[in-house]
């Protein structure tokens, strides 16, 4: 192989590493804030959401 087909596999590779690195840092905090909401209250009931209005003018 010549040193540019190299490069392109190298860059290629380094791009899939940063993108799996996202990926994987989105799913520990998607995780994170699962638990933080499933642990609130008793059982499995959330808070309730307050009723936004829209104020008109």
């Amino acid at each position: 192989m010549t040193s540019d087909t190299v490069e392109i596999w190298a860059g290629i590779l380094g791009l899939a590493y940063i993108a799996a690195l996202g990926l994987y840092s989105e799913m520990l905090s998607a995780r994170k804030r699962s638990r933080v909401a499933a642990s609130y209250g008793f059982g499995r009931h959330t808070r309730p959401r307050a009723a936004r209005s829209k104020h008109s003018r």
